[in-house]
């Protein structure tokens, strides 16, 4: 099979189930690979070139790996390793300007507690001032805050300095930012949730999340969703309104509706319209 740098890793895993066991093989970083949970939402998004970004090595490496177990590389990896190589210096050189202002958020603690840090980190990221360059560490990368502030206008880059830790950069771009509030699709998805508990009825399947740890409760709604019949609906107890899913649902048109029990107890319906 012939593959480019856009190649999803889901179509090589598709074609070839050694590939998993092939790129874990290359460093730590791709061990979450063999996570079934973990594989079966990130694969499908992530392609060639963006794995190599993930694992922190070149597009070459990740490529000569991947021959070894039939794959056909359309292209020239060494040139394409060069190109990306140059790209991020080129990202890095720019945005090592701002550092001199940087501000920090480390929300390893926050996540340890078992907390969402999303409301902290946007309240960091509305005090950020022009110039300024946010820094959160985590134990991973986190994608949907990526996602959701690259939508907004924010430029970012991940760099992995230490054995877990994770340091990702957001730098506001001032010609593409967003002035609106971060927040406010949470708030337009309140409707009643007893009233549309009740028209769903009895086509319920539940799970509950509360006692898992970040990010294992979005990925396990992520994974429960892709099960669902034809008119079911998703009952989950939550601990917080999980603002990081939110847009991962609404990408797979889903509709989310809540009801908070308590500060440590959320239900969520979550179904298609």
């Amino acid at each position: 099979m012939k593959i480019t740098k856009n190649t999803r890793i889901s179509t090589l895993i598709k074609e070839n189930k050694k590939t998993i066991d092939t790129i874990a093989s290359i460093n730590k970083n791709f061990l979450k690979l063999k996570n079934p949970i973990l594989r079966k939402v990130l694969a499908p998004r992530v392609t060639v070139a963006d794995a190599a970004k993930v694992g922190g090595v070149t597009i070459e490496v990740l490529v000569k790996k991947l021959e070894k177990i039939g794959f056909e590389f359309d292209g020239d990896s060494n040139v394409i390793s060069k190109e990306e190589t140059q790209k991020i210096s080129k990202e890095l050189a720019g945005n090592l300007k701002g550092f001199e202002d940087l501000v920090t958020f480390d929300v390893r603690p926050i996540i340890e507690s078992g907390e969402d840090p999303f409301k902290e980190i946007m309240v960091v990221v509305k005090t950020l001032k022009e110039g300024q360059i946010l820094q959160i560490i985590n134990s991973f990368e986190p994608i949907p805050l990526i996602r959701k502030l690259e939508s907004k206008g924010f430029e970012s880059w991940t760099e992995r300095p230490e054995e877990g830790a994770v340091h990702t950069f957001f730098k506001k771009n001032a010609s593409k930012y967003i002035e609106n509030d971060i927040e406010e699709e949470v708030k337009k998805t309140k409707i009643d949730f007893d009233e549309q508990l009740k028209y769903i009825g009895d086509n319920l399947k539940k799970i509950d999340v509360r006692d898992l740890e970040m990010p294992e409760p979005m990925v396990m709604v992520l994974k429960e969703i892709e099960t669902l019949k034809e008119g079911q609906a998703l009952y989950v107890d939550h601990k917080k309104i999980p603002q990081f899913l939110l847009p991962e649902l609404e990408q797979r048109n889903f509709e989310v509706v809540y009801k908070e029990i308590d500060c440590n107890h959320t239900l969520l319906l979550i179904y298609k319209d």
